[in-house]
C-alpha cells in the first residue's frame, strides 16, 4: 500500500492513503525522506483516522525504530528547522525545506578563513548553520585595515545578491570563528527553479521583502544622522527686535 508521508518525527508520522485503516492495526513502513535518506522496516501502529472526503490522513506511532533511522530523521528535522529558521526560507513548507536543503552542501570553514573576498565574482549564497561569520570592507581612510561591517550569526545569511544578479562581491567574508554554512550556489538555484519554479519565486519575493527593508533601514538612518548632526537654528536669532 502507497501513501504520501508527511509530518516524520523520530517518535511518527502522518501518512495519507486512499484506503481507511483501523486505529491499532500495525504498519511496516519504508520511505525516503531525500537523497541517502532511506528509512526501511519501521514497525508503527495507527493512533488517529481524519477522514478527507477522498483519502483518509493517518497518525503513526512508530513501535520498533533502528537507532541509524532515528538519527537520519532527526538530521532531516534539524535540517528543516534550520532552514525555517532563516528568515528568507520562514514561509516554505517542510516538504520545499527538505527540497532546497538537498539542492545546496554544508561546508566548514575555520576560524579566520577567506570564504570570498571583496570584488571577486559572487556565484553563492550563504546561511549560517554554527559560528560566526565577519563581513569587512577596505577602509577608505587606512587603506592596510578593513572596516567591520557585520558579524553574521546563526540562522542568518549573506551574499545573497550573487543567486539574483551577476556582479562582483562588495565587500570581504570571513570565518568569525569556526563555523559551518549552508552554501547554495547560482547553478544549484537554477536547478531549482528548474525542478521547483513555485518554490523558486517564492524565495525571490522573500529576497524582494529582505532588500526593500534593508532600503527602509538605510534611509532612516541617514535621515537620523542628517536632523541629529544639523543644529537647529532660530530664524529670528541675529535680528533686531
Amino acid at each position: 500500500m502507497n501513501g504520501v508521508i508527511s509530518n516524520v518525527s523520530a517518535s511518527g508520522a502522518s501518512i495519507t492513503f486512499d484506503a481507511f485503516i483501523p486505529l491499532g492495526k500495525k504498519l511496516s513502513l519504508s520511505f525516503k525522506l531525500r537523497e541517502g535518506a532511506n528509512i526501511k522496516d519501521i514497525t508503527a501502529s495507527v493512533i488517529r483516522v481524519q477522514d478527507l472526503q477522498d483519502s483518509f490522513q493517518i497518525a503513526l506511532e512508530f513501535i520498533n525504530i533502528t537507532g541509524e533511522a532515528r538519527e537520519s530523521i532527526e538530521n532531516v528535522i534539524n535540517d528543516i528547522y534550520f532552514l525555517k529558521g532563516v528568515k528568507l526560507f520562514a514561509n516554505i513548507s517542510h516538504d520545499e525545506a527538505i527540497s532546497l536543503k538537498g539542492m545546496g552542501k554544508d561546508v566548514k570553514y575555520k576560524a579566520e578563513d577567506v570564504i570570498f573576498t571583496e570584488d571577486s565574482e559572487g556565484d553563492s549564497f550563504y546561511a549560517v548553520i554554527s559560528g560566526k561569520v565577519r563581513i569587512t570592507k577596505k577602509s577608505n581612510i587606512d587603506d592596510k585595515n578593513d572596516e567591520v561591517l557585520a558579524l553574521i550569526r546563526e540562522s542568518e545569511f549573506f551574499g545573497e545578491m550573487a543567486l539574483f544578479n551577476e556582479g562582483k562581491r562588495s565587500a570581504n567574508a570571513i570565518a568569525h570563528s569556526d563555523c559551518v554554512l549552508f552554501v547554495l550556489t547560482v547553478d544549484d538555484f537554477n536547478r531549482l527553479d528548474n525542478e521547483n519554479h513555485k518554490l523558486a519565486v517564492r524565495i525571490l519575493v522573500e529576497f524582494i521583502k529582505t532588500l526593500a527593508r534593508r532600503l527602509r533601514n538605510m534611509n532612516q538612518e541617514m535621515v537620523d544622522l542628517l536632523f541629529s548632526e544639523t543644529p537647529i537654528r532660530d530664524v529670528n536669532e541675529g535680528k533686531k527686535p
